[in-house]
């Protein structure tokens, strides 16, 4: 039975609908979503404004037990939606148990917040005068998510919007609407009231032409890729909407002269292809002190070959497909690339059929300044770049147009302090891989990584709400 849009507090049973396949047996069909267009959209921006003068004036307490009671849907659904993910984007089990979890947690996270101070008191030169200030809500906002991470991104967007009294319309990608599907049916589990949260599902064209005249709209959330964000931008420019982009990267993994060099090759193996290195966050530069660099190569091929490539429901597997044939003809365009830019393949660089896989691929020779070397492929394919001098790595480092996380392998404290401070990042790591973030953080980057606001932690609250600054005297 295919699946609808959910508006207004009801299942819409969809018009027109596509099929999702599974990217590991692209013959399974796992589900069917609505093929939505204009109409859907302006009708969820309605009820989503139909809606925000109850839920702004619903106690903020009230609110949060809202998200505690989804969160226990989501931990007693755990292993249900883990699969229902693995199955529709092909991220390996055990990373899809462990994202359905980060979503829940998120979702408890946030709603501890309404037991937090909410605004300030503060003292006024005038006699008999308070200044105080707190947060509101900004009215209807627009979440539109990714398919790679398809209930944790629309968890970390969606928790802290509600919480502070937004209603929400959410579009998440086609090729993963299975993580917001579920988020929807724990908060209407949860008793989620009718208009607050609104899911459409579709391609972003018809999306898009109903967002540039829903005047409803205060503010929108994007996840994707910088084309994208950079055409939502324009979209929106003429218009007092409050925009918060996060986009691609091009993430670097210094290895220092001093690491312990299995270590920073398993942290490397782990970043550049879990998830078969569909994470914005993954590794795809690797800069290696020139006195340890073959060391660590050889042990860097090593832990990428221990690395299982396969179904994604096996529960040994590391590196699953790539979400569709597209991806993989792109994956396979860069490796043809860096190959005509003087690159050399040490291992990988082949599709695995059947399904839509593509071995670990590893390449060195190019320089930094080549187009594999500079541009986000979104797949499993890194590049080996040596550096004689701390300063020379840093510079590697920062030689791109994109600034969302960074990493280094090292035992020293300078080194260490001297990369947090001047590599260009968003987030920095030391002995950490460049993927994965704690939701209690900011989140987002810098350069073309990322527009406005960051993300998660305390900084969401930020983006979500505004201060409202009451003089009062009594």
């Amino acid at each position: 039975m295919p699946i609808g849009n959910f508006i207004a507090g009801r299942w819409q049973p969809p018009e027109r609908t596509y099929a999702r396949k599974n990217p590991a047996r692209p013959e399974e069909v796992v589900a069917e979503y609505p093929l939505s267009g204009k109409p859907e959209a302006m009708a969820a921006f309605q009820a989503a404004a139909t809606a925000f003068p109850q839920w702004r004036q619903t106690p903020l307490i009230e609110r949060a037990r809202i998200l505690q009671r989804a969160a226990r849907f989501l931990y007693e659904h755990l292993e249900t939606i883990a699969r229902d993910l693995s199955a529709e984007v092909g991220k390996p089990i055990f990373e899809a148990r462990a994202e359905v979890h980060r979503a829940a947690e998120i979702f408890e996270y946030y709603a501890a917040w309404a037991w937090q101070p909410q605004g300030f008191l503060l003292a006024s030169a005038r006699p008999a005068t308070e200044l105080r200030a707190r947060r509101v809500p900004l009215g209807v906002v627009v979440l539109i998510t990714p398919w790679n991470f398809p209930i944790a991104i629309p968890a970390w967007k969606l928790a802290p919007a509600l919480l502070l009294g937004n209603t929400v319309v959410l579009k998440p990608s086609t090729l993963g609407p299975c993580g917001a599907v579920h988020l929807a049916r724990a908060l209407e589990a949860a008793g989620l009231p009718p208009g607050v949260l609104n899911l459409v599902i579709g391609p972003g064209t018809p999306f898009g032409e109903a967002l540039a005249e829903a005047q409803e709209v205060r503010a929108v959330s994007f996840t994707g890729s910088v084309e994208t964000g950079l055409r939502l931008k324009a979209l929106l420019a003429h218009r007092p909407v409050r925009l918060q982009l996060e986009l691609g990267g091009k993430n670097p993994f210094v290895v220092w002269e001093d690491a312990d060099l299995a270590e920073a090759a398993r942290l490397a193996a782990e970043g550049a292809f879990f998830y078969a290195g569909q994470k914005c966050t993954a590794t795809s530069r690797i800069i290696v002190h020139r006195k340890t660099y073959e060391e660590f190569r050889d042990a860097f091929l090593e832990a990428t070959r221990r690395l299982k490539v396969g179904d994604p429901l096996d529960e040994a597997t590391r590196v699953g497909p790539l979400i569709d044939a597209a991806a993989r003809e792109n994956v396979q365009r860069w490796v043809k690339r860096g190959l005509e830019e003087g690159g050399r393949i040490l291992i990988g660089g082949r599709p695995i059929d059947p399904g839509y896989f593509y071995e670990p691929t590893v390449l060195e020779g190019v320089p930094p300044s080549a187009s594999i070397a500079q541009e986000e492929i979104f797949g499993p394919v890194v590049t080996l770049h040596p550096a004689s001098d701390l300063q020379e790595a840093i510079a590697i480092a920062n030689a791109t147009r994109y600034g969302l996380s960074a990493s280094i392998a090292t035992r020293r404290l300078d080194v260490a302090e001297a990369f947090l401070n001047g590599v260009e990042a968003g987030i920095v790591h030391v002995n950490q891989p460049t993927a994965g973030v704690e939701y209690q953080a900011p989140f987002g980057g810098v350069k073309d990584s990322g527009y406005g606001p960051k993300e998660q932690g305390w900084s969401a609250l930020d983006f979500y709400s505004d201060w409202k600054t009451l003089v009062v005297r009594v």
